[in-house]
């Protein structure tokens, strides 16, 4: 089977995909991919080149260059002419349009994949296009007009999530074993804000049983790295997380953006976590956020509502109230979502037997 994957322009967008792609190779060993995707650093080293990336240049579309959309819409067809698909899937970002209609056009079984809440601009638009739509998230389901071709599978996770021994995980990042492990991870792209206040925090309580594994995004590494060295807490400062896993089942607590990767990785993981959404992109974090505060499975902080003073207080509270983070994991244990890798691979088989009607 020949399957075109498109996800651009965040790590929110290109991780599902990337498992997507596992999925189909984990089915068929044989499955053509070719994987579309735009050219940023965080992009390229998550698609793996076995996938077969083509890298287009980053835009920032508004009303007055949407024009590029028509050119990459030719582009597609194009495109598809010379691949001949039997599936296209789109994981969202302003790429996921001229392919997904460039499928419909050429009558190409599709689907669309929203890891939100709340959809993503392209997806809403997109959802009429595609043949079917999945969402992440039962919450999701309410807000679709097109609930017949609608279906709840999760988030795909990439095969390499895995819970590993704590003891093995503090290890390997240097740990000892008795020490308060933070993980702070600020999104894909890091979060300046985040970066900031929460080493302001730590210059505070500077103790040396808590370590800190702090990603910081590539664009604010070296700012951060510098403010970091008055800190004599053990620490391990890096522009991303290559072993997620292991962080993951190191930490004692998780201070976070809410991105749909980041909730499905928290819900498969069971690590407890304070969650600080994005403010913007149309407050989808907060979304996701609220959904995993709402069952009792993650504490959660506006932006507005947070700054250094605050995020100290809440870290020694929570260091010294071990019980209030087991229940947190505990609630995790009640959240349904697991990986769904599997099952998109399956939807994808599943549509390459469509008959090419139009929806």
């Amino acid at each position: 089977m020949k399957v075109v994957v498109v996800a651009s322009h965040s790590g929110g967008h290109v991780c599902p995909a990337v498992a997507f792609c596992q999925g189909l190779r984990e089915r068929e060993s044989d499955t053509a991919i070719t994987f579309i995707t735009t050219d940023g650093e965080i992009e390229r080293s998550l698609v793996d080149t076995a996938f077969h990336p083509l890298y287009y240049k980053r835009e920032k579309l508004t009303v007055f260059t949407a024009y590029k959309l028509i050119a990459l819409f030719l582009n597609a067809k194009t495109l598809f002419q010379r691949l001949k698909p039997d599936v296209v899937a789109g994981f969202g970002g302003y790429l996921s349009i001229p392919f997904i209609l460039a499928a419909y056009y050429y009558k190409i079984p599709s689907f669309i994949h929203e890891q939100n809440v709340t959809l993503g601009s392209a997806n809403r638009f997109l959802a009429r296009f595609a043949n079917k739509i999945i969402l992440s998230f039962p919450q999701s389901n309410g807000t679709i007009a097109h609930k017949e071709k609608t279906f709840v599978l999760g988030l795909p996770l990439r095969k390499e999530l895995k819970r590993a021994d704590r003891q093995q995980a503090r290890h390997y990042f240097g740990f000892d074993a008795q020490q308060f492990i933070l993980l702070v991870v600020g999104g894909s792209q890091g979060s300046m804000r985040i970066n900031t206040e929460l080493v302001k925090a730590l210059k505070e309580i500077d103790s040396a049983d808590i370590g800190i594994i702090h990603s910081t995004g590539f664009l604010d590494y070296e700012r951060t790295l510098k403010e970091y060295k008055d800190i004599k807490m053990e620490k391990r400062v890096v522009p991303f997380i290559e072993r997620m896993d292991y962080a993951m089942s190191a930490c004692d607590l998780m201070i976070s953006r809410a991105g749909a990767g980041t909730i499905a990785e928290i819900i498969f993981m069971k690590t407890p976590a304070l969650l600080i959404p994005y403010p913007h992109a149309k407050q989808h974090q907060l979304d996701n956020a609220r959904f995993l505060r709402n069952n009792n499975a993650a504490l959660l902080m506006t932006e507005e509502g947070f700054d250094a003073r605050v995020l100290k207080e809440k870290i020694i509270a929570l260091k010294n109230n071990r019980r209030e983070l087991a229940q947190l994991s505990a609630s995790l244990e009640m959240v349904p979502g697991s990986c769904a890798r599997e099952k998109l691979a399956a939807c994808a088989y599943g549509l390459k037997q469509w008959n090419g009607e139009r929806v």
